[in-house]
């Protein structure tokens, strides 16, 4: 998301408004949302609709949460893209710009792989244990 972040003003100029869809908390949500410095809202789907709705939910981790994705509407609100990422592998946001600036043309995106660095990947690994601790006191 820090990638968006930093890119949120160019996204704008190109007349796209950003939102990301969350499974935590409302204020879990805006935490992050604040410790990130977004620009843009984190919309909280605590019971898991709008995700599972648009087959973005990976119920195998962490108790079920958000797959990365990209959708960009148009102002009509069809959808004329779509990308379902990994966490490995997503669509970085200057294929976003070029694709909304290319609105005309059909192409494809290009995906970069993502390797995260060494603290990253603790972090990673202590959200992990603090929320199977949160999951064995709500049990």
């Amino acid at each position: 998301m820090a990638e968006y972040r930093d890119t949120s003003e160019s996204l704008r100029a190109a007349a796209a408004n950003l939102a990301a869809v969350s499974v935590d908390a409302p204020e879990k949500s805006e935490a992050v949302r604040r410790e990130w410095q977004l620009a843009f809202p984190i919309l909280s789907d605590r019971q898991r609709r709008v995700v599972q709705e648009w087959d973005i939910y990976n119920a195998s981790e962490k108790g079920g949460i958000a797959k990365p994705a990209v959708f960009l509407l148009s102002p009509d609100l069809t959808v004329r893209f779509v990308s379902v990422d990994q966490v490995a592998s997503r669509v970085p946001a200057a294929e976003i710009l070029r694709l909304l600036r290319e609105a005309d043309q059909a192409s494809a995106a290009n995906r970069k792989s993502i390797v995260p660095g060494p603290a990253t990947f603790f972090r990673a690994l202590r959200s992990g244990f603090r929320r199977g601790m949160e999951q064995n006191r709500e049990v």
